[in-house]
């Protein structure tokens, strides 16, 4: 038969082992969670390294000694209620070494209880993650940088636009006005024409046309803007006086680089969607 006695020593003197020997902080504490607070009863060496006390130094004393000016007592509260609640407790916070000095403490507590069920102690299972919120500090500190750089861009943007629209709508709309009292009826047209463009400067129809995706050149842009805004064949050849198989030749290519050119879709109702 085997020695179950054996078995339970055997293992008893393992777990004391693992938590002699383990890099992270253990605290074992009485149960008393009322002020001044539940006592230490045991530490492994893995606390003395993280918080400079010795186990004589702490035996008998609250966890309290650990808080400090930044320590948040809201996690302080949800740790008292959890475990008044029976349930494990997981958190975060600004802890004190023997020398004063802060780092950041993550810890997790769960009872032991006995036989019935009831709570005896509690263990603490802590580490120092000072590093690691150094390292998250950095990061969120890097993204509201570029955050506001983003931000800067934007208004920069809106700023330019802004100017752009001041310059059409104060020296250009009223040059063009100056224009048409002078020129012939085709002209008058084309000038009407370009001030609708400028009026919708800040459209997206030249960036779509033109982007990557279709690949439409500067000079097939200027003819679809001309179609889109219904100027016929004919008028766009004495418009940019090119011949009326040049610009069928530029319908054509703009059809396909839509990928509409074996579509029964009128080109013009098409580029006014865009």
């Amino acid at each position: 038969m085997s020695d179950n006695k054996g078995i339970n020593k055997i293992s008893d003197k393992l777990l004391a082992s693992v938590v002699r020997f383990s890099e992270d902080s253990i605290i074992i504490t009485t149960k008393d969670l009322d002020f001044p607070g539940p006592q230490i009863i045991y530490v492994n060496p893995g606390f003395t390294r993280m918080t400079g006390y010795f186990p004589q130094e702490v035996i008998g004393k609250t966890p309290r000694i650990f808080q400090g000016p930044k320590t948040d007592k809201s996690v302080l509260k949800r740790l008292k209620n959890d475990l008044l609640a029976g349930e494990v407790f997981y958190g975060q916070a600004i802890n004190y070494r023997k020398d004063g000095s802060e780092f950041w403490n993550e810890w997790h507590i769960e009872p032991i209880k006995d036989d019935f069920g009831k709570v005896q102690y509690y263990v603490a299972i802590q580490q120092d993650i000072t590093k690691r919120k150094k390292i998250e500090q950095s990061i969120e500190q890097k993204n509201s940088a570029l955050k506001e750089i983003l931000e800067q861009i934007e208004i920069e943007k809106k700023n330019i636009k802004d100017e752009v629209i001041l310059n059409v709508e104060e020296v250009l709309l009223p040059a063009f006005k100056k224009l048409r009292r002078k020129g012939s009826a085709l002209d008058v047209k084309y000038l009407d024409v370009i001030e609708s463009n400028l009026k919708h400067l800040t459209s997206s129809f030249g960036m779509n046309v033109s982007q990557k995706k279709f690949k439409l050149s500067p000079r097939e842009v200027e003819i679809a803007n001309l179609i889109k805004n219904g100027i016929s064949s004919k008028e766009i050849c004495g418009m940019l006086n090119i011949s009326f198989k040049t610009v069928e030749t530029h319908r054509n290519k703009i059809r396909k680089k839509l990928d509409i050119l074996n579509k029964d879709i009128n080109l013009t109702s098409y580029l006014q969607m865009l």
